[in-house]
C-alpha cells in the first residue's frame, strides 16, 4: 500500500505541475507558497484533478490492482459498483506516522480558508496517527529548529521560508483541521532536538480552541510550550502577503509566552451570605 501512495503523490505532482491557470497554481501563488512549483522544493505538494477515476486508470496501468487502490484508501466502491478516486479537485500532500512510512494524504480545498479532508482509515492509516510536514523538514528539524505548530500547510510553508530568510530555524507543522493526538505530539519529539514546541495562534476562534486543546499532549513532552499571536486576524501567510509583512510575522514569532495563557479562566460562582443551612427545628 504504501508504494501505492508513493505512485499517487508522483501522480498528484505532475498533475500540478501543468496547472499554467485556474484555482490551484493560483492559490498558491496568493498565498505566498508558489515556490513548492519548483522541482527543487522539499514540499512535494500535488493535485488530484476534478476527475472521477483519473488517478485509479493511472494506478491500474501501473500495475496496481483495485484490491489495492480500495485497502490504501485511493480509490472508493461506488453503489453501482465502480472503483472511484477518493480525492478530486484538490491539492494534496502526503501524510507519514511514526516511521516517517507514506500512509495517506490530507486533501487541501480551494479558498483563503480551505476545508481539509484526510485518507479513510486503513490497515496502515488512522489520522490521528500520522502527521504531514514532519519528512519535508527533517534536515532543519534534527539540526535544532523549533517547531511551530499551525492549522494549514501553506502557513507552515510561511514560517518555514520566513524562518530560512531570517536566519532563524522555524518548522511548521500543520494539523489540517484536527486537534493534535498524544501520538502526532510523539511523533514530533521523536524527530526534533528541542525541548520547546510554538503553537501559531491567530483569530479563527475554532483553530484557537483546538490548538489550545493541544496543550496536554505537547506538554507531555516538551518541557516549554509557547504560543505567538498572529496579529490583525491574519495567519502567518496572509500577514508575509501585507506590507511589511515579513517584519511583521517576525516580530511576532520572537514574542513568544506560555500557551497556557491564553486558556481561558474558569469562572467561580458567588458566594452566598450565609452558606450554611438553615436550622429546622421542632414547631412549636
Amino acid at each position: 500500500m504504501m508504494v501505492a501512495h508513493l505512485a499517487a503523490r508522483t501522480f498528484f505532482r505532475m498533475e500540478l505541475l501543468k496547472q499554467n491557470v485556474g484555482w490551484p497554481p493560483e492559490q498558491l501563488q496568493d498565498r505566498g507558497a508558489s515556490a513548492v512549483l519548483s522541482t527543487e522544493s522539499t514540499w512535494k505538494i500535488g493535485y488530484a484533478p476534478d476527475s472521477y477515476t483519473r488517478l485509479t486508470d493511472h494506478l491500474l496501468q501501473k500495475g496496481f490492482d483495485f484490491r489495492t487502490l480500495i485497502r490504501a484508501g485511493l480509490a472508493e466502491w461506488t453503489e453501482e459498483g465502480t472503483a472511484v478516486d477518493v480525492f478530486r479537485d484538490q491539492l494534496m500532500i502526503l501524510a507519514r506516522d511514526e516511521r516517517l512510512d507514506p500512509v495517506g494524504f490530507v486533501g487541501i480545498g480551494q479558498g483563503a480558508k480551505p476545508a481539509f479532508e484526510a485518507s479513510p482509515t486503513t490497515l496502515i492509516h488512522r489520522p490521528s496517527n500520522a502527521l504531514v510536514g514532519v519528512e519535508e523538514q527533517l534536515e532543519i528539524l534534527t539540526e535544532g529548529a523549533l517547531v511551530v505548530v499551525v492549522d494549514d500547510p501553506l502557513d507552515a510553508m510561511a514560517i518555514e521560508n520566513l524562518g530560512r530568510k531570517a536566519g532563524e530555524r522555524w518548522a511548521g507543522i500543520p494539523l489540517c483541521g484536527s486537534q493534535m493526538s498524544s501520538a502526532q505530539a510523539k511523533i514530533l519529539y521523536r524527530y526534533t532536538v528541542t525541548d520547546t514546541v510554538i503553537v501559531a495562534l491567530d483569530g479563527d476562534q475554532e483553530w484557537r480552541s483546538r490548538a489550545l486543546a493541544s496543550h496536554p499532549d505537547l506538554s507531555y513532552f516538551y518541557k516549554r510550550v509557547r504560543a505567538v499571536e498572529i496579529p490583525d486576524g491574519h495567519t502567518p501567510s496572509s500577514l508575509l502577503q501585507t506590507e511589511d509583512g515579513a517584519q511583521r510575522l517576525y516580530d511576532a514569532m520572537v514574542s513568544t509566552r506560555p500557551l497556557e495563557d491564553y486558556k481561558p479562566r474558569r469562572q467561580h460562582l458567588p458566594e452566598l451570605d450565609d452558606p450554611s443551612p438553615s436550622p429546622v427545628g421542632p414547631a412549636l
